[in-house]
């Protein structure tokens, strides 16, 4: 089988409301999610793929702005290779969707039946094979798909919008019994936004990209695609970045009293475009000035949202000497601390203290 590289990826859900931004805002974020479409189209160029396989979900609705289409024909019609998308629940092909109504560039290959097709594209040594919602729900397609006879010099390649694992879904429910039984070598899938590894079912190799930029708090951390690999010697998988907007949840200790060096330094790898919502914790002597906090921080992200869990400070040691068991433990441990030579043994020794009153219950107090 000659080799064929693939780029996946998914739920791009271009020209999203974001809602909950303002109308400016919104607008900067929307033309962010179009650059992500160059972003993709740079890095099929370097790495030389064979196709570029986009599961479902390019866009988020059936209404588009026309600067979108545009620049979704631009940047996937210059590739010299084929794009090949199977429509999902949010951008389904019906006769009035951009896949009917737009002219697009002749690389482009739209699956627009809920009938899983195959199809041979020229100067693309595979089979590949697919189907798009055509409504905002779908049938479990890949249950009644009769695998193809294999040919042992191509590979069979499957794009999909599905929900793997979840028989029930409304949104082409799929099990790992059906992936084993589809002949394929790889089946590229969208809908869920968090990426996954390679799998295997048997000898089909499956995976999701995730999204490729996330729009929320509930899609944390690096988002991008998969660069696929199939070949004589199996199918491997590259995650690739795609540098758009980063959202991260954090939490940062700030016993030490010093809030804003102790954010920076946990949101180091995080630029001023990415979102952060910083959750404070430790013993503070005083409660956290967040204004004060948030004005130093000011710049520094594109959203940032600070929660207070800290708690006050307590003296570990006020019990030592008490005739009761944690005053007793306390005079112990208080004489071992009181002649340690380095901060690293007291720094171990205090650790030891409150981990000792935590398993006393109620910090060591009495109810």
């Amino acid at each position: 089988m000659r080799e064929i590289k693939l780029l996946h990826a998914a739920d791009l859900h271009l020209d999203s409301a974001f809602e909950s931004l303002s109308p400016e805002q919104a607008k900067e974020r929307r033309q962010g999610q179009r650059e992500i479409l160059f972003k993709l189209a740079e890095v099929a160029l370097r790495r030389g793929v064979d196709a570029v396989l986009l599961c479902g979900d390019v866009f988020n609705g059936v209404e588009n702005d026309r600067a979108t289409e545009r620049d979704f024909c631009r940047a996937m019609g210059a590739l010299p290779c084929p794009v090949l998308i199977a429509p999902g629940n949010h951008d389904p092909y019906t006769a009035y969707s951009m896949w009917e109504t737009v002219h697009l560039p002749e690389n482009i290959y739209v699956f627009k039946n809920e009938e899983i097709e195959g199809v041979e594209l020229p100067g693309v040594h595979a089979r590949f094979w697919g189907a798009g919602f055509q409504t905002a729900f779908c049938r479990p397609l890949l249950k009644d798909f009769q695998a193809p006879e294999k040919r042992q010099d191509i590979p069979d390649i499957m794009l999909l919008h599905a929900d793997v694992g979840n028989g029930e879904s409304a949104y082409n429910g799929i099990s790992r019994e059906d992936i084993l039984r589809s002949g394929m070598d790889y089946i590229a899938l969208g809908h869920i936004h968090a990426g996954t590894p390679l799998k295997m079912a048997g000898e089909v190799a499956y995976a999701y990209p995730g999204c490729t930029e996330g729009r929320g708090f509930d899609e944390t951390g690096e988002k991008g695609a998969l660069l696929v690999t199939v070949s004589d010697a199996g199918v491997e998988a590259e995650f690739v970045p795609l540098g758009g907007v980063r959202y991260e949840i954090v939490s940062v200790d700030i016993s030490d009293g010093e809030p804003v060096r102790a954010i920076l330094k946990a949101v180091a790898g995080l630029s001023t475009k990415d979102c952060c919502r910083v959750i404070l914790t430790g013993e503070c002597d005083e409660l956290p000035d967040i204004p004060q906090i948030r004005k130093e921080l000011e710049n520094c992200f594109g959203e940032l949202q600070i929660l207070d869990e800290t708690v006050p400070k307590r003296d570990i040691w006020a019990q030592t000497g008490q005739d009761t068991l944690c005053g007793i433990f306390l005079s112990s441990l208080k004489d071992m601390f009181d002649n340690a030579k380095t901060d690293k043994e007291r720094q171990v020794i205090e650790l030891a203290v409150r981990f000792g009153l935590d398993a006393m219950g109620n910090g060591g107090q009495q109810p």
